[in-house]
Formats: structure tokens, sequence, C-alpha cells
């Protein structure tokens, strides 16, 4: 378990990291006493040989292109389209597209207020918003569906 002391916006804020999970690309966080399971970009997944790279490529910090051999099955879009999250409980601040746009992979899609910080949330896939679930200043749970991409 790491342990850090942050500030933001003259507020402290006491975060443990519990647990990092490369398989799955969530942490256990402690903030303040309160748990929270969350996303974190950037993470590889753990390969289940030996790899033959050096150890700057699971740097989670380091920017990560999109992964050349993802699993099928959970990123394949279903009829009704492919969906993007909201990774944790929150207000929807803004929404940076709209029906009909086409966006890349990474590209910022709406903004979420969690905890007086403001999280970008991105789009894991390219497609073309098919629809927009939330309208801006609604609260959203973690795992509920913020627009849907055909």
């Amino acid at each position: 378990m790491k342990n850090y002391n942050l500030k933001i916006n003259d507020n402290e804020y006491k975060v443990q990291l519990d647990k990092l999970d490369h398989n799955s690309k969530t942490a256990r966080v402690i903030v303040n006493g309160t748990e929270y399971i969350v996303e974190v970009d950037g993470v590889k997944p753990m390969p289940t040989s030996k790899p033959q790279v050096s150890k700057a490529t699971y740097n989670a910090s380091a920017p990560t292109a999109a992964p050349a051999a993802a699993p099928a099955a959970p990123k394949a879009a279903s009829a009704a389209g492919a969906k993007i999250v909201s990774p944790l409980p929150g207000t929807v601040l803004n929404i940076n597209v709209a029906v009909g746009d086409t966006v890349a992979v990474g590209q910022t899609v709406a903004v979420l207020e969690a905890m007086k910080m403001e999280n970008n949330i991105s789009a894991d896939r390219a497609g073309v918003v098919k629809e927009i679930c939330v309208n801006k200043g609604a609260t959203v749970q973690e795992g509920e569906p913020l627009m849907i991409l055909g």
C-alpha cells in the first residue's frame, strides 16, 4: 500500500493506493477514509509469460497507445452500440460532443466532477456518437452510461 498526501485547491487529501490490478486497469484507493475503485489510464495488462521488454513498458504514468490485440468480446459493439460509462460517481460538468459527431480513441467526450476534481472522460474506441444518455448537470453513478457510440 502506498500513501500520498495531495493538496488540491487548498484542500488536503490523504490517499492510499491499496491495490493496482493491471489486467482490469483498476485500482482500489482510499481517499480520506472512503474507498473507491477507479479506472487507471495508461496501465498495460501484465503478460502471462516473462516479457522481453524494459521496466519502462509498465510505467502507469506514461501515455500509451491503444492495445493492438485487445480482447474482442468486452470491446465489441452490440447492436445498440458501445457504451462510454462513468468511471466514478459525480456530476456531469460538460458534454464535449453531440449526436452524430465522430470521436477518436482518447478524445475527451465529457467532463465529470467528483470530489471537487474535474475528470476528463475519454473515448476508449473510435466511433460516431449515436446517443447521449445524460444531460449537463446530471448526477451519475459509477458504471452509468454517458453515451453510446456506433
